[in-house]
């Protein structure tokens, strides 16, 4: 471990264990405490330390914010994708003051477009958690937008706002990246305007 740093937030890549960098598992393999959701827990099940399993980021608080209860204890914060990409980065910047380091992992974003061979240098991204006034206006003005898509705006929805506005585009569609029953669509607004999609996904638009 690097000297008095006890905290690390880690990425964990789009979801498969192949796609965890080797730095996080060293990293994980010496923690005393893991904290993170559910769904990113249990992808580690190769991994021994004590999980502790998130229900909201305030759970967060009592590790990272008055860490005496802890002292001296390698405390693993876990994040699907990379923690800096609409990640919980961002809190816990606001909440501690104590020293922390981060591990990227590979976003789902990168997984998609390197599957679909696309390039996104160009590709202006965003996030459509709990918000989606800025899609289409984000749309209109760029030749390629990638989305992390929540419950309420999922590819459904997106597609039917394209598709009423006349938009001109190809969309691509990932859900459950990287695992087993991975699902990746491509084609027009009106094909998936009446489909069914897993509540998490990558929904990238290409203008025409």
């Amino acid at each position: 471990m690097d000297g008095d740093k006890l905290i690390y937030i880690v990425g964990l890549g789009p979801g498969n264990t192949d796609y965890i960098l080797k730095r996080a598992t060293d990293i994980l393999k010496e923690a005393d405490y893991i904290l993170g959701f559910e769904r990113a827990l249990k992808s580690l099940d190769f991994i021994y330390g004590e999980k502790v399993y998130m229900k909201k980021l305030s759970d967060l608080d009592k590790f990272i914010i008055d860490k005496s209860e802890y002292e001296n204890k390698i405390i693993c914060i876990v994040a699907s994708g990379d923690p800096t990409f609409y990640g919980i980065t961002n809190y816990i910047k606001n909440k501690t003051t104590m020293e922390f380091e981060i591990i990227p992992g590979i976003s789902s974003f990168q997984y998609l477009t390197s599957k679909v061979k696309l390039p996104w240098n160009n590709a202006v991204l965003g996030s459509l958690h709990g918000r989606k006034d800025e899609f289409l206006k984000k749309v209109n003005e760029n030749n390629m937008t990638i989305w992390l898509t929540d419950k309420e705006n999922n590819p459904c929805e997106l597609c039917k706002i394209l598709h009423k506005n006349n938009v001109d585009c190809t969309v691509i569609i990932g859900e459950n990246l990287s695992y087993d029953d991975e699902v990746i669509s491509i084609g027009k607004p009106k094909e998936f305007i009446n489909g069914n999609f897993e509540p998490l996904n990558i929904f990238i638009v290409m203008q025409e």
